[in-house]
């Protein structure tokens, strides 16, 4: 009977890190990923911005579409040398479809504003 309990509290314990959100944390400043953040959310064809704070790094928002609205939130905090993105965005049904389509937005607007920064110049021969 203990032997049994015991494999199941294994199985069970193995199982959680599956079912935890994963931390969002970018290797970029939290200012360049705002500016993606905002770019997202521009597209008037799929959010409505309800409130927005440049300051707070911090936005509201309707996902358009929906048969019900919910008020969804981005937030971003500064982590060490990147930024960690709080993203609730709520759906109704097994699989968030929304999250997954501003994430996958958010990467797109994150390596095109990656890919327009200029390169920076190599250091000079014997500067290391």
């Amino acid at each position: 009977m203990n032997r049994k309990l015991v494999v199941i509290a294994v199985i069970l314990f193995s199982t959680l890190p599956a079912f935890a959100k994963p931390h969002d944390i970018f290797p970029v400043s939290c200012d360049a990923l705002w500016t993606a953040v905002k770019d997202v959310l521009g597209n008037t064809r799929d959010y409505s911005v309800l409130g927005i704070s440049d300051s707070q790094h911090a936005a509201s928002f309707v996902v358009i579409g929906e048969l019900t609205s919910y008020k969804d939130r981005v937030a971003l905090t500064a982590r060490g040398s990147g930024c960690a993105m709080n993203l609730n965005i709520s759906q109704v049904g097994p699989e968030n479809s929304d999250e997954a389509g501003f994430r996958k937005r958010l990467n797109k607007a994150l390596a095109k504003l990656q890919s327009s920064q200029p390169a920076k110049p190599a250091a000079p021969p014997g500067q290391n």
